[in-house]
């Protein structure tokens, strides 16, 4: 199988596209693969274990606690604290790589409401290696810096490891999802999804076919929340119309 055939699959599946510029960062991570365990590139796609593993050895699972922080912040006010007021309420860290978004998400959640039950922070993601990250909620104890002072009291830190907090890990969970699959995007009645640096690459086809999923695990009038540099085109407006209250633009439903 040649590199050209190999990008139409992974686009295909993960809706990653790796156009011109990002081809020669796709062969060196093909080589590293190949190389490590000895097989061809032909063998990956023959073995699902292998292939599960190839994936997840492609795919950018970079991400870090409070990201966009004042984006963060702009959604807690003008939208989270609505969202308390709910019997219960979900929202989903869509492409949520080692969990530091979701995390991020249910600590905002308890400093506005310490004994909040009636909450489920959902974390998605195709890659089981950065789930399995996700779920044990264990990082190096550099990564207190990325966390806000006053969010620090949801995390421990000792002997090189920063761990999160059981009252956090109690209203989050982590399943594996694929954002472009109908097959594979079993969600539903979520008030707000975040889906951050994940859309970048992806051409109109998997963006519609994400966004379709995204409309239907929403509840009505549900919010989308993207990077402050990705906005969804008026082609889409059909799914979510841009909706801007303050500095940052978040995405509504159309019911």
């Amino acid at each position: 199988m040649n590199l050209e055939k190999l990008r139409e699959k992974i686009h295909q599946f993960t809706g990653n596209l790796y156009d011109e510029d990002r081809i020669k960062l796709l062969e060196v991570k093909v080589n590293s693969f190949t190389r490590k365990y000895g097989v061809s590139i032909d063998e990956i796609f023959q073995n699902n274990e292998l292939f599960d593993l190839f994936i997840d050895s492609i795919l950018v699972n970079e991400t870090s606690f409070f990201r966009h922080r004042e984006q963060m912040f702009e959604f807690r006010d003008l939208y989270l604290k609505e969202l308390l007021k709910k019997p219960f309420y979900k929202i989903m860290s869509a492409g949520c790589s080692t969990g530091k978004e979701a995390y991020s998400l249910a600590m905002m959640i308890l400093d506005l409401k310490p004994e909040e039950k009636n909450v489920r922070v959902t974390g998605v993601d195709l890659s089981s290696s950065v789930l399995s990250v996700a779920r044990e909620g264990i990082y190096e104890s550099s990564k207190i810096n990325q966390i806000p002072t006053q969010y620090r009291k949801f995390v421990t830190v000792k002997e090189g490891k920063l761990y999160i907090n059981e009252n956090v890990k109690k209203i989050t969970e982590f399943k594996q999802g694929n954002i472009i699959s109908e097959d594979y995007f079993h969600f539903k009645n979520y008030s707000v999804i975040f889906c951050r640096n994940v859309i970048i690459y992806f051409t109109k086809e998997k963006l519609r076919k994400a966004l379709k999923n995204f409309h239907s695990s929403l509840s009505k009038s549900g919010i989308l929340v993207l990077a402050p540099t990705e906005k969804i085109d008026k082609e889409f407006s059909d799914l979510f119309v841009p909706e801007k209250k303050g500095r940052f633009t978040f995405y509504r439903r159309v019911n």
